[in-house]
């Protein structure tokens, strides 16, 4: 049950050791609703982000996440 809770508790957010803060400079990178606000940070890190923090979106949103909120 423990291994669960920390499971989903993960999945509420990326890994933000791995994203730059200044990516989010107009916002406070605790307080991004990261479900709700899933489309701008998609689009965000894929126009500035570099590999890694490219990588760890794809890994929390899914691939096929990325690429339903990156159309245009």
């Amino acid at each position: 049950m423990k291994q669960e809770k920390h499971k989903q508790h993960s999945n509420a957010y990326p890994d933000l050791t791995r994203l730059r803060p200044g990516l989010f400079w107009d916002t406070d990178i605790s307080k991004i609703d990261w479900h709700r606000q899933r489309k701008a940070v998609i689009k965000r890190i894929f126009e500035r982000g570099n590999e890694e923090e490219k990588t760890e979106i794809a890994r929390f949103y899914g691939d096929s996440m990325i690429q339903e909120n990156s159309k245009k």
